[in-house]
């Protein structure tokens, strides 16, 4: 397609209780050298603790194992729940990993929704906004800064001096997540790139969406507003077969995530409790080839974005249907 933005796969490392793990991951690999190999510009794994129905695997040891499979390919996260960790921790990690590929990282960070994952981490209700920007700030300062001091509820730091510094200056890209207008305009005058869930949102929205988070950018003077997005695709025979293949396994996701109350941060016209017929249209691109294309057209003409992140497959979709769906992605729809 010309114009195109850069591609990347997104892997599903949740699997169903009582799969193989082994073997599932086994199939991401696959799924790695075959994004490699078809001119992919990079390769992300997500989080979330404590999945239940999931079994979900940790991003960062993801990452790390599929760098000696993933070529020139950079490695992403999509998304580090920023606010649940220890921000040394996270630094020292993420540092080693941009070290283990060669300076190949780049870091997608959000807050995150869920009260089981901030019950888990003693991070209190009220205090979650001010972990995530605290520990944002503490891990930029421990990649950059000769010393560090910094102190809250939780961390001590008292004049370090770190010396585990990331390949890339002054440290990895930082893109931030994000579903609420106040969240896109922090963002914005915080001068990084948003990381938009196409998926999550019908794509009008989305679209009002990136006109806020680029209006924010004007207002705080920057001329670099850039977005990217994280998109949920599927290319059947057809349009119809298409949208058979994919209804059990998405079925299952959806459910997972109203459950989770992941719609609960956004604006009730947005809610995940709908049939699934309703629910998938303007918020996945499924179909055939052509239909595909135009889709992957008008996102690409109406956001602009400068990465577009492919998720292929949820789960429970066998492997076969997510070998050809990626096939005919890259030899029909962005050939």
């Amino acid at each position: 397609m010309d114009g195109s933005p850069e591609y990347g796969l997104v892997l599903c490392s949740q699997f169903l209780p009582g799969e193989d793990t082994v073997a599932r991951f086994d199939e991401q690999l696959e799924q790695v050298r075959y994004a490699r190999d078809a001119g992919f510009s990079s390769v992300w794994a997500t989080q979330h603790y404590l999945a239940d129905p999931f079994q979900y695997l940790h991003p960062l040891a993801v990452l790390s194992r599929i760098v000696p499979e993933s070529g020139d390919m950079r490695i992403g996260t999509a998304i580090t729940l920023m606010a649940l960790g220890n921000p040394v921790d996270m630094a020292e990690e993420l540092a080693t990993l941009d070290i283990v590929s060669g300076g190949r990282l780049t870091v997608g960070a959000g807050l995150g929704y869920r009260d089981v994952e901030f019950d888990a981490f003693g991070v209190p209700r009220t205090g979650r906004l001010r972990r995530f920007l605290d520990n944002l700030d503490v891990v930029r300062r421990l990649w950059t800064e000769d010393e560090v001091t910094f102190s809250n509820d939780a961390v001590r730091l008292d004049g370090v001096r770190p010396v585990l510094r990331p390949v890339q200056r002054p440290h990895p890209p930082v893109w931030l997540a994000g579903h609420t207008d106040r969240a896109l305009r922090r963002t914005a005058r915080m001068g990084y790139p948003w990381l938009a869930a196409a998926a999550h949102v019908e794509k009008e929205y989305l679209y009002q969406q990136v006109a806020t988070f680029r209006n924010a950018c004007a207002e705080a003077g920057r001329d670099d507003a850039e977005v990217h997005v994280l998109q949920e695709i599927y290319v059947g025979e057809t349009d119809e077969s298409a949208v058979e293949d994919v209804r059990a396994a998405l079925t299952v996701k959806y459910d997972a995530y109203r459950a989770w109350g992941q719609d609960q941060v956004l604006p009730p016209s947005q809610s995940f409790d709908v049939e699934f017929d309703k629910l998938r249209k303007g918020r996945f691109i499924l179909g055939s080839a052509e239909s595909c294309r135009a889709q992957l057209a008008e996102l690409v003409d109406r956001v602009g974005p400068g990465h577009i992140l492919l998720r292929p497959q949820w789960p429970g979709m066998p492997q076969e249907q997510v070998m050809a769906s990626l096939e005919r992605l890259t030899d029909e729809v962005l050939r």
